[in-house]
């Protein structure tokens, strides 16, 4: 039975067009069930209805025609149960629904097996017998264990008949849904950045010049069997020539006479390069699948093997090939430092990220350059998104693939409007940071990822509150020097004379890896990061810190910030290991240094209950409420299907925070926030009232924050959070923030 339930699964997956994959998997059921019906339905939001999509049983006719009301029927039945629905005598039940265009008269026995895909019910599969009968446990569960393996491979088959249907001249294209990951719109051309190279993500597409086709193809033949040559040298000395001579298979294979004829002819009938070495690879490995004789099954793998090395140097020319667009939407599977990097910032308008959530760090990283980001949108593999006109929607996380120009023409209006109010907030970035009744604000930028960016409006802040140092080790190919590193740091110290800069210790790990460092973990986020590496590798450590305060002989605004803190040991050893480093600099240079202002990173719930023995070590703390609020929860703030669970305005994580407030106002503990929620207008106003008056945030979100707070009193902020923390639900806690937002007229002013 698993063989059976792996095989049409993978049959699913691999049929591009919808329509043909419903019929495949129908058909497929009826046979490994031995039942005499089986059909499935899909689910249309829109209408309210499920739709016959496929049968092998019913009449042909109804399919694509027959519609069952969310509330009509036994399949409308199993939709609302969420579960599966096992009759003998379906046709007396209360519930069935008489549907002649069906033909089902001749069914008693009726088997109905939800499709569900993140809690929403994508389809109905049934299969249904002339017999009075109840259908097995077995046939149950293989029903289930069908629907449950079929829901995610449905949901992207959907999407990619979606994107398949999308043409440059079309009139409406398509939406999609991630994430909200950075604020603001852009309309630009899709570029996808390292593309996964698998048959799976191949949609098949036409192409208007097959000559160029061929080409891109005959120059990926002849570096694929470059490279069969190279392996066949290469392994000539230790392999037999019988075990050698599957090199002239796949030579003989790319020839005219066999396979490379076949893709000659799908590309010369006007398919693109990659559809037509799908569709013959595809096929001919089907065939070899289907055989009986173990050996020549085999071949398959053989077949597979070649495609995927053809497909792999198709895609290297065109990436090689591709000319940047003047407005780059980067796409990939996971944005990086590197890729934003390799992209001339004049020309990046927007970032879409198919994993990762509001706060991974792709999403920091887009907030920091200012550009907005959609994450998350995993349904629709990458390559269907090359080359295609994009409106990235970063406030409501959606995109909107191939727009008509009515659409283009409404979202330039609203970016304009955007452009507008960012001016209107930059006119009062030089004024105090103080609230409407007077009371005094510091504002803060975080940087380390764009420095360029983030300084451009230094004059007008208190420093920095958070430097990264990580993204300067991550976009190397080896651990800096000391030198390199006190160059770098010297350079932001000098940025900001006479204002603080907090400089962070090395903090990776999580989702934040080092190229030439690799930490495999299975839960890398309750694992080797932040100072429990850097303390394990104190030679590491030592450098980071022997090249911050060397840096700071000249400036004197160092402050030291230890990240991923989780009990006052690594605070001892931490703070052992920098006065060792002080005072070795100190004798090498014969001056006497000034040890440093040390703080520590509140991120991990455990420092919520030492935060005496804290103040009692350190020189202030910093909140980082993006790892506070994933701790907290319990939830992992990169992963897309828990993505709705992580927010920052759970009532848990500000009730948390406001004790946190409290208790170092009762301690004189010096605390700032780090995290993202201090530079979102609905955070910012509730950490104001719970007596925060530090916030570092990035650089693009500094002159509306102020704006804002220069608005409101802090009695009437104490009012919102009283009702606030009486709150049940993050959904509750947006909705009063909102009303309070309204009364003062301020909610039109902070977004188009």
């Amino acid at each position: 039975m698993l063989g059976q339930l792996r095989r049409i699964v993978q049959d699913v997956a691999q049929e591009p067009i919808l329509n043909k994959a419903m019929a495949g998997l129908v058909s497929s059921v009826k046979h490994a069930l031995e039942t005499e019906c089986c059909s499935v339905y899909l689910a249309d939001y829109k209408q309210q209805h499920f739709m016959l999509m496929a049968t092998d049983g019913l009449n042909q006719d109804a399919v694509g025609k027959v519609a069952i009301g969310f509330s009509e029927g036994l399949i409308g039945w199993v939709g609302q149960r969420e579960e599966p629905i096992n009759l003998a005598q379906a046709h007396l039940h209360p519930r069935f629904k008489v549907t002649p265009e069906v033909s089902e008269d001749s069914f008693s026995a009726f088997l109905g097996c939800p499709i569900i895909h993140h809690r929403k019910v994508l389809g109905v599969l049934t299969i249904q017998q002339a017999a009075e009968r109840v259908f097995s446990e077995d046939e149950e569960s293989f029903l289930v264990t069908l629907g449950v393996q079929l829901a995610s491979v449905l949901a992207n088959a959907e999407m990619r008949d979606a994107a398949t249907r999308i043409t440059p001249f079309s009139q409406q294209g398509s939406q999609f849904h991630g994430l909200p990951g950075s604020p603001g719109m852009a309309i630009g051309e899709a570029y996808v950045a390292q593309p996964a190279s698998d048959f799976a993500a191949i949609s098949l597409k036409r192409a208007e010049d097959p000559e160029k086709e061929l080409a891109l193809f005959y120059r990926a033949v002849k570096i694929t069997k470059a490279e069969f040559n190279r392996l066949a040298e290469r392994m000539s000395s230790h392999l037999p020539a019988d075990a050698l001579a599957i090199f002239d298979v796949y030579h003989q294979l790319l020839d005219a006479a066999s396979l490379g004829r076949e893709i000659e002819i799908q590309i010369t009938d006007g398919w693109c390069a990659k559809s037509a070495l799908k569709r013959v690879v595809e096929r001919f490995a089907r065939q070899f699948d289907d055989m009986d004789d173990p050996y020549l099954r085999e071949r398959g793998l053989d077949i597979r093997d070649l495609g995927q090395r053809v497909l792999n140097n198709l895609l290297d020319t065109e990436q090689r090939r591709a000319k940047l667009p003047d407005k780059v939407v980067l796409v990939a599977d996971e944005v990086t430092a590197t890729m934003l990097a390799e992209i001339p910032r004049e020309q990046l308008v927007a970032v879409v990220s198919l994993r990762g959530s509001v706060n991974s760090h792709a999403a920091i990283m887009a907030r920091a350059l200012g550009i907005p980001a959609v994450m998350g949108v995993s349904e629709l593999p990458l390559l269907h998104w090359h080359a295609q006109r994009v409106i990235v929607d970063g406030y409501q996380g959606h995109i909107l693939l191939s727009p008509s120009e009515a659409l283009c023409h409404e979202y330039q209006r609203l970016i304009t409007e955007d452009v507008a109010l960012n001016a209107r907030y930059m006119e009062e970035i030089s004024l105090p940071s103080a609230s409407k009744c007077g009371e005094q604000f510091k504002f803060m930028v975080n940087s380390g990822l764009a420095v360029e960016l983030e300084n451009v409006h230094a004059q007008y802040t208190d420093g920095v509150g958070l430097y990264r140092t990580e993204f300067p080790f991550i976009i190397r190919d080896q651990f800096p020097t000391e030198q390199d590193q006190v160059d770098l740091y010297a350079q932001v110290l000098g940025s900001y004379p006479g204002k603080t800069v907090v400089m962070r210790t090395l903090d990776v790990g999580g989702d934040k890896a080092l190229p030439y460092f690799s930490i495999i973990e299975e839960n890398p986020f309750l694992g080797w990061r932040g100072i429990r590496l850097t303390l394990d590798h104190p030679e590491i450590f030592l450098v980071q810190i022997r090249a911050m305060i060397r840096a700071n002989i000249d400036h004197d605004n160092l402050h030291i910030l230890l990240p991923m803190i989780c009990d006052l040991h690594e605070v001892d050893e931490a703070i052992r290991l920098v006065k060792q480093a002080c005072f070795e600099l100190s004798d090498e240079l014969e001056i006497t240094l000034p040890l440093p202002k040390i703080g520590v990173m509140i991120e991990v719930p455990s420092t919520l209950y030492l935060l005496p023995e804290l103040a009692a070590k350190v020189d202030f703390c910093s909140v980082g409420t993006n790892d506070l609020t994933q701790y907290l929860l319990a939830v992992d703030r990169n992963n897309a299907r828990v993505a709705n669970l992580y927010d920052a305005l759970h009532p848990s994580v500000l009730r948390a925070l406001y004790r946190l407030g409290q208790d170092a106002q009762a301690l004189h503990f010096p605390i700032s926030i780090c995290g993202e929620l201090g530079g979102e207008p609905a955070g910012v106003l509730l950490l104001a009232a719970m007596g925060f008056r530090r916030f570092s945030m990035n650089s693009s979100n500094l002159a509306r924050i102020k704006w804002l707070l220069r608005r409101v009193e802090l009695a009437e902020l104490q009012q919102l959070l009283t009702e606030v923390l009486q709150c049940h639900s993050p959904k509750q806690i947006r909705a009063e923030v909102q009303r309070f937002l309204e009364q003062k007229q301020l909610l039109t002013k902070l977004r188009a």
